[in-house]
């Protein structure tokens, strides 16, 4: 089995949260077939490819699909629980179809309980930075806090 480690390089929380927030600023417009470019990369312009983007996982050419698909971040992160959930994290529903799977990255919790900031790659937006309801709305049951393999914990 591959580890993530194999897949992308280390990378630490405010790289995550640097390389999401270049495609807020870029203001990338949702595609499942379309691509986005930046000094990050060519990655795929949906949920999946913004989360391999934001990882610094494989994007084209290195992988045909322009990142991982949301099973694939499944299987090169960990589940965590509700309360170890840290800027550069998931929340990611990775079972269904492309019409139901999801993935978006924790940014923080807000000051409303329940409530955390996101950086989110959706159908119908752009990226952005926006408040959600733990853990996501549709199909909430079904989303759950992850974190990759391959993030570099710095010390305290």
């Amino acid at each position: 089995m591959t580890t993530a480690r194999a897949t992308g390089r280390l990378i630490t929380r405010p790289e995550i949260v640097e390389r999401a927030c270049s495609w807020v600023r870029d203001s990338v417009p949702y595609s499942q077939t379309s691509f986005h470019r930046n000094e990050h990369g060519l990655y795929r312009a949906d949920c999946s490819g913004f989360v391999s983007m934001a990882w610094a996982l494989p994007g084209r050419p290195g992988h045909r699909h322009g990142g991982l698909d949301t099973p694939g971040l499944a299987g090169v992160s960990s589940l965590i629980s509700l309360r170890e959930l840290r800027a550069g994290d998931v929340v990611i529903r990775a079972e269904g179809t492309n019409l139901t799977r999801h993935v978006v990255i924790f940014a923080a919790w807000a000051a409303e309980p329940g409530t955390y900031w996101a950086y989110e790659q959706a159908g119908g937006h752009r990226t952005r930075l926006r408040a959600l309801t733990y853990p996501y709305g549709t199909g909430a049951e079904l989303y759950v806090p992850r974190r990759y393999l391959s993030v570099l914990e710095e010390p305290c």
